[in-house]
């Protein structure tokens, strides 16, 4: 089974949920994706040995060919990122502006050209009772959708391998590219929620995504206790979908800058994250 982990917005607890999950449910032979490329954690949680190392070019760049000269600035014109002057008859190209969209190929076919260019990276670890597999975006590179769809494959191949009984999903916030191809192919969606206007906002924003995909889903909400009119919508609006409060505790942001999963701690926070574990394990055993 593929279960996802998501959020309308950051800072919900997300990641804090996904570690706890990875742990509780270690016992089905999980495998742990953290789908946030742009700024993957769960590697601080869960180190362990790098099994695999590699680089990702899911993204292009144009090219232009040094011996031959550019007539017109057609190139340069078609280009709507700016990334291309023409100089002597010569294309300047900005990498940083360039898009890969090959709008100047199709304008001078002759004189330009697509490459692949390094995106990001895709890492495999082992960790203590589970692999954990990650990828990480170049600074200003584009393409994180792209690198999530490679990184979920490689953890599919982990998953056939070992026989793993579950693949978690730790998604990145909000509902742009990174989150669709993180949510694609997955059979359950636990999203986590505040009691703020913001989080519960965003959140049926999330689900949208979820529903498109025609995806079961349901909710917890985290930090319990910090707004009762809160608390009271999001229960309202999505009824029995909600499985599990945890208590704000501050002792959970302590247990995470050392570098511990939340389920692995002690206090009101830490047994609200071993009560989510057990009702997400009704869940996906039904």
């Amino acid at each position: 089974m593929k279960l996802v982990i998501l959020s309308g917005k950051g800072g919900t607890g997300k990641s804090s949920l996904s570690s706890s999950l990875a742990l509780g449910l270690s016992d089905k032979r999980a495998v742990l994706v953290d789908a946030d490329v742009d700024c993957p954690n769960q590697h601080i949680l869960f180190p362990g040995k790098v099994l695999r190392k590699e680089p990702l070019h899911v993204s292009k760049i144009a090219v232009f060919d040094k011996s031959k000269n550019i007539q017109s600035t057609r190139c340069a014109d078609v280009c709507r990122f700016g990334a291309i002057k023409v100089v002597d008859g010569k294309a300047v190209i900005d990498k940083n502006r360039c898009e890969g969209c090959g709008a100047c190929v199709l304008a001078c076919p002759d004189a330009l050209r697509l490459v692949p260019k390094l995106t990001g990276e895709l890492v495999v670890r082992e960790t203590e009772h589970f692999p954990l597999v990650y990828g990480r975006l170049e600074p200003g590179e584009s393409g994180s959708g792209r690198i999530v769809f490679e990184v979920k494959k490689v953890a599919d191949e982990i998953a056939k391998e070992r026989d793993a009984e579950l693949t978690l999903v730790d998604a990145p916030a909000g509902i742009g590219c990174p989150v669709i191809a993180a949510v694609t192919g997955c059979e359950h969606a636990i999203g986590i929620v505040e009691p703020t206007k913001a989080s519960m906002t965003n959140m049926e924003r999330a689900l949208e995504v979820v529903r498109h995909f025609n995806i079961s889903y349901s909710l917890v909400l985290n930090k319990a206790g910090i707004s009762e009119k809160y608390e009271k919508k999001i229960a309202e609006r999505v009824g029995d979908k909600l499985i599990s409060c945890i208590p704000y505790d501050e002792e959970i942001p302590r247990l995470l800058a050392d570098g511990v999963p939340p389920i692995r701690g002690k206090g009101k926070g830490a047994e609200g994250f071993k009560k989510t574990v057990e009702a997400v394990k009704g869940v996906i055993g039904k």
